[in-house]
Parts: structure tokens; sequence; C-alpha cells
């Protein structure tokens, strides 16, 4: 029931299109939000060759993912509760190899069978995760650094936009299941950051870092390289001919700032 979320769908979408930006590393990105508000919906409504949805994955799965589908530049874990529910050692081997996929990337790893490489081991994740679990988890992510590596989003339904669900919901059509495919360059673009943005990027970086810091205990440089992704991916998503960050991109981050919050949910 995807109604009324146009600026989560436009967030993801520039996470995603973070990946076909030349010299950029694909941005990471948590959705959090209450069971039934449509996260699982929103990053799996798209389809485009560079991200691929799971439900269930471990550590050891990522890395056969990654060694078959070498074009993938975002994994998108649909709950990373249900992802984080086995045995202790495979949940810390799991969240071992997504921290690498979302800091430095995955270089070289000795096996039983050799020494496997890859060449492209930077990838984005996008995960899901519920409000409550979240709260907490905190702790837990700060000892790990998992909450500065992924840009959170996290909201919920109006109580106007809860009765409009509701009111299709009564009207009895069935939800439409089909995939939009969604365009993306089949080769990474240079987008140009005019220094008049970079300075505006910064300024709104270093307030969220502030408000963060007592929640995440972070100095700022992941949120800033964060935003920066965000801007020319959201850039990138409005036109792959001579892409800039520009005055769409400060809007687009000055909406979804209120969003970036661990700690409090803002009504879509």
């Amino acid at each position: 029931m995807l109604i009324g979320v146009d600026l989560l769908r436009e967030f993801v979408e520039s996470v995603i299109m973070t990946g076909r930006v030349k010299g950029c590393k694909p941005l990471s990105a948590l959705l959090i939000g209450k069971p039934e508000s449509g996260k699982t919906s929103i990053v799996n409504e798209k389809s485009c060759p560079t991200i691929e949805c799971f439900t269930d994955v471990t550590g050891k799965g990522l890395i056969n993912i990654l060694n078959q589908r070498k074009e993938l530049t975002h994994i998108i874990l649909n709950d990373l509760v249900a992802i984080m529910s086995h045995k202790q050692n495979v949940n810390r081997y799991t969240l071992a190899m997504i921290n690498a996929l979302t800091e430095e990337g995955l270089q070289a790893m000795a096996t039983p069978g050799g020494v496997e490489r890859f060449p492209e081991g930077q990838r984005g994740v996008i995960a899901c995760l519920t409000f409550d679990l979240a709260l907490d988890g905190r702790s837990w992510w700060n000892k790990t650094g998992f909450s500065s590596r992924l840009l959170p989003f996290a909201y919920s339904h109006s109580t106007e936009l809860s009765v409009k669900i509701k009111a299709v919901i009564d009207d009895g059509k069935p939800d439409k299941k089909r995939k939009e495919i969604l365009k993306i360059p089949s080769k990474p673009i240079q987008v140009l950051f005019p220094a008049k943005y970079t300075r505006e990027v910064r300024h709104l970086s270093d307030e969220k870092s502030k408000e963060l810091s007592a929640i995440t205990d972070e100095e700022g440089y992941r949120r800033l390289k964060q935003f920066r992704s965000l801007a020319m991916g959201h850039a990138l998503r409005r036109t792959f001919r001579k892409p800039s960050v520009g005055e769409q991109e400060i809007d687009f981050i000055n909406k979804v700032l209120p969003y970036v919050s661990y700690s409090k949910l803002m009504h879509l």
C-alpha cells in the first residue's frame, strides 16, 4: 500500500543511484519504521540490474553473491532482525561482512580453497528495521561502528496518511505488485559538485552530526561523506546528462534531514 511515501521513495532511489556516481562509494542506508509502514514494499518495488533484495542471508552467502553478481552495487536486506537471528557466531560473521561492505569494502579473503579476491569489493547496503529494535540495539551498534556506517531514515505514518491508507483498503481493490524498472546508467557518470553547494552540504552535515553525536559518538566524517554521496545520487537521479549538484539537492537534503535519526520517528 504505497501511499504518501514519495520522499522515502526519492531517498531510496537516490541512495541506489550513488552506485553509479563516478568516484563515489555506494551509500548505505537504514530504513527505520513501525511494522506495516511500507519499508519492505518501498525497497522491493523497483527493479534494476544493480540491486538485489534478500529476506535472509548470511556472511558466507554475501560472499557467494558478490562472486556471482559483480554488477551489483547495493544489497537490500528486507529485515535486519531476521538476518541477525541465526547463531551468534554466524551473526558476528554476517555483521563483519556488512561492516566491511559499507566501509573499506571486501578486498581479499583466505579460504580453505585458496585466496578469494574482490576487485569490486565496495557495495552499499539498504537495510530495514523496526523502530523498537533499532532503539534496543543502539549500544551494540555503537560498539561495532554500525550506527555511523548507514544513513538512517526513521519515519512513521501520520494520522492523516493512516486514514487514507485505510480508505483504500475499504475500497477492496487488490494491491498492484508489478515492479517498475528504475532507469540507471550502464556505467558510472561524473557528477559535478560546485563549491557553493559543497559548503551548504557541509553545514547541513555538521548540524546533523552534532545532533547525533550524543547517540552515536561520532566525529561527523562519515556523515559528511554520506550527505555528499546522497546529493550526488539525487543529482544523477534527476538527469544522466552532465549532472551537477544544485539547489534541488539542497532542498531535498533539507527535507530528508528531520528523518535522519535513531531516536525519533517523523511523520510522512
